[in-house]
């Protein structure tokens, strides 16, 4: 929090704070040799990182989140060996070279070239470097969750920066039900959805594993209330779609797993979170005289049903899949689907859809990564019989859907991704009664 405050009113001190955390990790990586997953965790805390200063950096340091994922993983293939399971990720690289050619030969003295192809691109290679990374690594559930505890440091901060922004009680900005630059931190409120989607689902799953701390497990269920509000008056759907979505997973996964006294507490929990999140709601419903039920319902704020379900993404979808019929093998190249976008009269129209631009500008080699994306980790899941990884599928479902609504503009995507690729263990019996039921 108190890193969000001093951001937020100096807003040159992210460029001193990145510099300490690359200097003091690095350090730390190097002196622990890697042993205890130290790069990992310095991923988990860029996740955070990198929306925060994008917010107050100017856009200087836009990208330095995906940087700093490929870095990470360079220091840490230092010292933990990539399995030779891994390949995939291997040929996912590779794919992606046809098209960065024909980018260059095609359009080098027209475009920026390197631009282009660095910010299509970026996100998908930090993804692939991430899994190399993480791919049949070894890790207790239990020391899994204490790496996802890590992202929620900066998460608050981020909450800090919307809160201090925008205070809650300023009603009047509500003119309309589009997504909300005011009450994002004047940032982009489809990356603020995320991030804040992600942090509930994060602060959830605490006060799950830790309610028999009560001070902490009060701090967890105002957090995810929190969380919930600020990201419903973003006005931007998909994060919260996504948070409750992997809630939901989480939960079937969990229940699946508990023996029958197990389960009735569980349902309990479950009952005052769902009780919760309705509060939360119906709280927002009222701040925004009823905007918010109109804008999940399809509505504007005259109450008439939208023509488009997706704010438009469906135009920007079907030209990328025009673009792919027209050029089936190789694509168009990587950052060219914006300027053919602009021949066909949507000016200024970045991809929202990951999965569409990998056809429109890839080609054939974007659907077979699709593909090995899609099947690796699922054949992996089902062969190696990781039934106990409960985060799977929640960040399967999370890498998924925020992929089609946000493309991979943020690196919290990738990293997720990256962690259904861990081999998740229980020690013992006792370890996994307190693991799973929280108990």
């Amino acid at each position: 929090m108190l890193l969000g405050i001093l951001i937020h009113f100096i807003g040159s001190f992210v460029f001193v704070y990145y510099a300490i955390f690359l200097t003091a990790g690095t350090y730390w990586v190097v002196k622990n040799n890697d042993r205890d997953f130290q790069a990992l965790t310095l991923m988990l805390y860029v996740v955070g990182l990198e929306v925060l200063f994008r917010m107050k950096s100017g856009g200087s340091l836009y990208d330095v989140g995906k940087y700093s994922i490929i870095y990470l993983c360079i220091l840490g293939f230092s010292f933990k060996r990539i399995s030779l399971k891994a390949w995939p990720y291997f040929l996912i690289l590779l794919l992606f070279i046809p098209g960065i050619v024909l980018t260059v030969n095609t359009f080098f003295f027209e475009i920026d070239v390197r631009k282009k192809i660095m910010f299509n691109l970026l996100g998908p290679f930090s993804l692939a470097f991430a899994s190399l990374y993480t791919y049949n690594k070894n890790i207790t559930l239990n020391r899994l969750n204490e790496l996802l505890y890590v992202m929620s440091g900066p998460l608050i901060s981020i909450l800090s920066v919307v809160v201090i922004y925008t205070p809650s009680n300023v009603t009047n900005i509500y003119e309309n039900n589009s997504s909300n630059f005011a009450n994002s931190g004047g940032f982009g409120p489809n990356q603020i959805s995320v991030i804040l989607g992600l942090g509930a689902f994060l602060f959830f799953i605490q006060f799950f594993f830790n309610r028999k701390e009560k001070l902490y497990s009060y701090v967890s269920l105002f957090l995810f209330f929190l969380f919930i509000y600020r990201g419903l008056i973003t006005f931007s759907r998909g994060g919260m779609m996504t948070a409750l979505a992997m809630v939901l997973v989480f939960c079937f996964m969990v229940y699946k797993l508990l023996n029958k006294e197990a389960r009735s507490k569980f349902t309990g929990v479950f009952t005052m979170l769902f009780v919760l999140s309705i509060a939360a709601w119906m709280f927002t419903s009222y701040q925004t005289g009823g905007l918010i039920d109109k804008r999940y319902n399809n509505q504007d704020a005259a109450g008439r049903f939208k023509e488009s379900k997706m704010s438009g993404r469906e135009d920007i979808m079907e030209t990328d899949l025009k673009f792919f019929y027209d050029n089936p093998v190789f694509g168009v190249g990587p950052g060219i689907g914006g300027m053919l976008r602009d021949e066909e009269g949507l000016t200024g129209v970045q991809a929202h859809s990951e999965p569409t631009r990998l056809l429109a500008e890839h080609g054939s080699f974007g659907l077979i990564i699709l593909f090995l994306l899609v099947f690796v980790p699922i054949i992996k899941y089902f062969r190696s019989r990781q039934f106990h990884h409960i985060y799977f599928f929640p960040f399967l479902i999370f890498w998924g859907l925020t992929i089609n609504h946000a493309a991979t503009r943020i690196v919290a995507p990738g990293v997720l991704y990256a962690l259904i690729l861990l081999n998740v263990s229980i020690k013992n019996e006792e370890d996994e009664e307190d693991s799973v039921s929280g108990q």
